[in-house]
Order: C-alpha cells, then structure tokens, then sequence
C-alpha cells in the first residue's frame, strides 16, 4: 500500500511539475518582451518563491494537523488558477500575478516530503526524498521542449507565445488534482491539534529548536545556501546562454533537457544505492563541491561543447545535494514535526529561490557573468564548508517544547 502511495505521489508531483518546466525557463524570454531589466526579470522569476516561503511552512504545519492529502488537493488548485492566469497573460504585471498564485500552489513540496517521511524508513528516506527531485528533473526534461513545440506553433498562427504553454500547464496540473483526488491515499496515520498557531516560519518555537539542534541548523543553512546559488544560477546561465550564445527557446530546452536528464537519474534511480554506500553526509559534500567547482567555470567557457561539460557538474550537483540534505532534515527532527521542519526547509529554499534571481540579475547588470556566477559559487561554498562540518555530528531527533505532551 505505501508503495502504491508513493508512485501515485510521484505521478502527482511529476504531472504538474510537468507545467512548472514548461514556464520557468522560458519567464525571462516573456518578461524581457514586456520591457523587464534584469532586475524585473529576476523578481518575475523571484515572485513565485517568496509566496512559497510564506506557504510551505502553512502548508506543511496544516498538514501535520489535517493530513497531507487535503493540503496537496488546495495547493494543485492554486497551481491550475496560477497556470491559466499565465496563460492569458499580456502584461508584465498580470505575469508577475501569474506566477504570485502559482507559487502559492508550488509551496506544497514540503507537504510531500512529510507524505515520503510518513512512507519510508531511514534507510530508504534519500530514496524517497530523491523522488521529489526526479520529479523535477524529469519536469525539466519534458516541460521545455513541449513549450517550445507549444509556443512555437502557437506564434505560428498568430497566438501569444505564452497562451499555448500556459493552458498546457494549466491541463497538467488539472490532471494532477484529479489524479491526486480520485487514487492518492493518506498518509499520515495520526491527526492532531498543532498547539502553536503562529506560521512556522516566524514561530520562537521552532526557531528556537533549530538552533538547540546544531546538525538541523547546519542543514538549514546549506540548503538555504545552495538553493540560493542554483536559484541565481537558473537565471544567469538563460541571461548567458542568450547574450553570449545566442540561445533561443529551442536551445535552452535542449539544454535543460540535457540537464534534466542527469538530475532525473541520480534523483530517481541511484540515489538510494549512493547514500546507503556513502551516506547522505557525504553525497550533500560532494554535491556542494561539484557546484562549487561548475559555477566559477562558467564565466571562462566560450564554446557550447564546454558549457554542456560545465553543465554536467552542475546536475550532478543538484542532483546529490537536495536529497541528501531533505532526507537528513528527517532524521534531526521528531516525526510529528516532519510536516513542519520540511515546511521550514522548503520555505527557507523558496526564500532562495526568491532572493537567488534577484541577486543574480542584479549583478548580471551590473558586471555580467562573471559577477552572478562567482557570487553563486560563494554562497555553494559556504554550503560546502556546512557540510564538511556536519560529518562528525550524530543525528539525533528532536522535539520542540510546544509540541511536547504536557
């Protein structure tokens, strides 16, 4: 029965995963044709983070509460409201609107990281978090080719480049709710009352256990500070490949594609095996190095050949370091708070994502490629060092004082 669970979880978040691939490399294509600077290009990008760090630790809270399969059913409404609105979107500010929505359905991967804790035991828990990342992996495979396809033959016959990719978008994440309404199961077995009712994210409380919690804390932080690098990077590297190679959508969904496909199979397949071999520690050290190592080199390459070898270190970067480090937040952290840590953890890597972009547009006008992608390797290498200290403390589950029986 978890089994069964855990693959229709996976169908659920690949489908509309599937939609969010087929907008976010393409939003800095839109928001330029609007007029946007790279500054609005990264906050249109930004936009839908920063709602996800607000609502993935509601999100996740709620579900320790309520359950985890009511919060995943609102949060894929919002995403199919989010889609359709950048669908018909023909201004900077009804995009920037879009992806506000949008991101308000995104914030729900906390909540399904709490449905793999609920499913898995320690020992297959990287697997399973792997499976979110194999998700995304395998949405950036498909998602960008089939909008470009979408958009392509959509300005063909006169359409808006985004009408097309928005109501395909919108359709998968129609068929997501669906999916996850009609098959997918509960998980979590026990539903209670949460005693704080302030958002986890600004809970004394809880940040008060996080820092009681030296390993949590460090794991926090490396998240925190890798996501802010690939984050900026997602958008420099589309801002690079296009000022300096002259990279059209097509291009770009070739290039993410090829990504993607790393990402996919380390996340969906040899996770698992890597991390009972070496453990999630290591794999999030090694992860943090091989980013650290791709993104100073990216300013130097100035062939296409050397930017897909850059890119390989990239992907497999991303594809050690998320899962290793989601999986390990579960084993700092007491099972009733799965939904609430992982709601934090998500919303701090929305934070990431909201401030990445920003930064990294911000210091692409100003100094190009070499100024976003060396700041990106510093924020990965303060991860790195993160990491290297996490490997000689235990990990020992707590729990917060106001969660506590009394």
């Amino acid at each position: 029965m978890r089994r069964t669970s855990l693959l229709v979880l996976f169908l659920t978040v690949f489908i509309d995963l599937i939609g969010f691939g087929m907008v976010i490399p393409f939003l800095p294509f839109y928001a330029r044709e609007y007029g946007a600077s790279g500054l609005a290009v990264g906050a249109v990008v930004g936009i839908y983070s920063i709602m996800q760090f607000f609502f993935a630790p509601i999100w996740g809270r709620l579900s320790d509460r309520i359950g985890r399969r009511p919060v995943l059913l609102i949060s894929l409404t919002a995403s199919l409201c989010g889609y359709a609105l950048f669908a018909f979107a023909r201004s900077f500010v009804v995009l920037l609107l879009s992806r506000l929505v949008a991101g308000i359905g995104g914030a729900n991967i906390g909540t399904a990281q709490a449905y793999i804790a609920d499913s898995t035991t320690l020992e297959n828990r990287a697997k399973g978090m792997g499976l979110i990342g194999a998700a995304f992996g395998m949405g950036f495979i498909l998602g960008p080719p089939l909008s470009g396809i979408l958009s392509t033959v959509g300005e063909h016959h006169g359409l808006a480049g985004n009408l097309l990719p928005g109501l395909a978008a919108a359709g998968m994440s129609a068929v997501a709710l669906l999916v996850a309404f009609f098959v997918l199961g509960e998980s979590k077995t026990t539903v209670g009352e949460i005693r704080s009712r302030i958002p986890p994210q600004f809970d004394p409380k809880i940040w008060r256990l996080v820092r009681s919690n030296r390993p949590l804390a460090l794991i926090l932080a490396a998240l925190f500070l890798t996501l802010l690098a690939v984050a900026g990077m997602e958008t420099s590297v589309t801002l690079h490949a296009r000022d300096r190679f002259n990279f059209r959508q097509l291009d770009l969904a070739k290039f993410f594609i090829f990504m993607g496909l790393i990402v996919a199979t380390i996340q969906g397949g040899l996770i698992g095996r890597l991390a009972k071999t070496v453990g999630e520690k290591t794999l999030a050290s090694i992860g943090a190095a091989s980013l650290t190592l791709a993104l100073a080199l990216i300013p130097s390459v100035y062939l296409v050949p050397l930017l897909y070898a850059v890119a390989f270190f990239i992907a497999i970067g991303q594809g050690l370091t998320y899962p290793s480090l989601t999986s390990l937040v579960t084993k700092t952290t007491d099972p009733s708070q799965h939904g609430s840590i992982l709601g934090i953890a998500a919303g701090l890597g929305s934070l990431a994502r909201f401030v990445g972009p920003i930064i990294a547009g911000f210091l692409y006008d100003l100094f190009q490629a070499r100024g976003s992608f060396y700041a990106g390797t510093f924020f990965v290498f303060l991860a790195l060092l993160a990491t290297l200290r996490l490997r000689s403390m235990p990990l020992v589950p707590v729990m917060s004082d106001s969660d506590r029986a009394p």
